[in-house]
């Protein structure tokens, strides 16, 4: 599996930590406080962790040469305001996420049996996701398919655009709608399920500062302060999206598609979520705090920005694993 699947840390590069032998796995266990102390040398410096059993309730300390923090891009600058670290501006700021969006294309049975050979696309059929063009400077575009329930729900329920119905047609294109479907065009839409095409939109967004996470005090759970997350769609990751929808809608009509459904997905649709602890910012090139030795960040958050509008999974691995190579060189040589 951690050579053929989607790579996900889970079936990647954990069962290859744990074949080690080196690693334990604490499953429950929540951090609630980055532990530190002054060193006469290195000053300010993490010494460990200090942890709440989620099962049981109960609280331990954990000392550590070093701390890595992979708690999301939410989690961490929770994380690192609960614990008391030093004041950065920057610190749960810059919060950037691909402003995504999802085009279908119903096709007519005539028309797939000269072009495939068969009277339906079968979308639930295959990788969830297939081809993928990215477009420099714009984001990405990628074929994909879901099973029935999703796609109702996700191609045809999730708008901000309202009901599709209520939208102003347009004469130069009456195939084309956006929005919302029930009633009578929600069925022929899913009537037509299997001779459906759908394209999903990563935009490429723009790193605000006034985008980000900070902590709520007057809003506790179990592990302190809850997060808020403040989080608008910059003008570029508008742009961007509408001239990646043109360019889906152009691929789906020139396909043979008879009918084009825009969803216009609203921005709150936070799913490749980075930047709110930025390399360069907070920590430095090596992903190690500038303002606390021996804390290193390694997930999302350190991406300086929305990475182009690719999927944020590989580019986190490979900067976890080199971020692993530094610290080693540094600090356990």
């Amino acid at each position: 599996m951690d050579k053929i699947a989607k790579r996900s840390t889970n079936v990647s590069y954990v069962p290859l930590a744990l074949k080690t032998g080196r690693v334990t796995i604490r499953p429950n266990a929540f951090v609630t406080q980055i532990m530190t102390e002054t060193h006469l040398t290195e000053g300010l410096r993490a010494i460990g962790v200090r942890i709440r059993d989620t099962w049981s309730g109960e609280t331990e300390e954990i000392r550590a040469g070093v701390v890595v923090m992979a708690a999301g891009t939410i989690e961490s600058p929770r994380l690192w305001l609960n614990s008391g670290l030093p004041s950065n501006p920057w610190v749960g700021r810059g919060l950037v996420n691909h402003y995504f969006d999802w085009v279908t294309g119903m096709f007519d049975e005539r028309d797939l049996i000269a072009i495939l050979g068969s009277p339906d696309i079968n979308p639930f059929v295959g990788h969830t996701s297939g081809g993928r063009l990215d477009y420099p400077g714009l984001g990405s575009i990628l074929v994909t398919g879901m099973s029935p329930g999703l796609t109702a729900s996700m191609s045809y329920g999730l708008s901000q655009s309202g009901y599709s119905s209520l939208q102003p047609l347009l004469t130069s294109m009456p195939w084309y709608a956006k929005g919302r479907v029930v009633g009578h065009e929600l069925q022929e839409w899913m009537e037509n399920y299997r001779r459906t095409l759908s394209i999903v939109i990563f935009a490429d967004d723009e790193v605000n500062y006034r985008n980000g996470v900070t902590v709520d005090p007057a809003n506790k759970d179990e592990h302190g302060p809850v997060p808020k997350v403040s989080y608008v769609s910059g003008q570029r990751g508008s742009r961007n999206r509408n001239e990646l929808v043109k360019i889906a809608v152009d691929i789906l009509r020139k396909a043979g598609a008879k009918k084009v459904l825009r969803t216009d997905w609203p921005a709150s649709l936070m799913i490749h979520m980075e930047s709110t602890m930025r390399m360069g910012f907070v920590v430095d090139d090596s992903c190690e705090s500038y303002q606390t030795k021996r804390l290193y960040i390694a997930d999302n958050s350190v991406h300086f920005n929305a990475l182009g509008g690719a999927n944020p999974t590989l580019t986190t691995q490979a900067l976890a694993t080199r971020t692993a190579d530094k610290m080693a060189e540094k600090y356990f040589k």
